[in-house]
């Protein structure tokens, strides 16, 4: 059926926009508020209940393991050697020195950032350096070994 003007295409008027974006609204504040919900319960404090001590006339304070420092045992690797020298304050590391650990190839660049993360983290739960991986996986080693020393 043409068009009274010669066209091919029927001039029918298209049922009105309205109900889809009325829907589109009501569903898309349903999906925030949603995803608000989720957010707050996986995200929402453990409310979890810890057992308050009787005292018995006894001190409960905290004891904190002693000052010390030591010397880890040298890990030799294909760059050179690690031997760190460890010291712990008030229950903290709170210095880490390199002492006489060698690297070839520019390689030592790294040991200012592996005792700048290493203190960060408090032992060695940190990432590789990049381009390091050699280096950072004895510095490790090194590390833990003084650790196990500090007791």
């Amino acid at each position: 059926m043409q068009s009274s003007n010669g066209s091919p295409y029927t001039e029918a008027t298209l049922p009105s926009k309205r109900k889809w974006k009325f829907g589109a609204t009501v569903f898309s504040l349903l999906s925030i508020a949603g995803g608000l919900a989720v957010n707050n319960y996986l995200n929402a404090p453990s409310s979890t209940t810890t057992a308050m001590p009787i005292s018995t006339g006894t001190s409960t304070a905290a004891t904190t393991k002693p000052d010390k420092t030591v010397t880890s045992d040298p890990v030799p690797y294909q760059y050179g050697t690690v031997e760190l020298t460890v010291t712990r304050k008030a229950g903290k590391i709170s210095a880490i020195d390199i002492g006489t650990s060698t690297a070839s190839a520019g390689r030592e660049q790294a040991y200012p950032y592996l005792v700048q993360y290493a203190l960060k983290a408090q032992g060695t739960n940190f990432a590789n350096l990049s381009g390091a991986t050699f280096t950072t996986d004895t510095f490790k080693q090194a590390l833990d070994n003084a650790i196990a020393k500090l007791g």
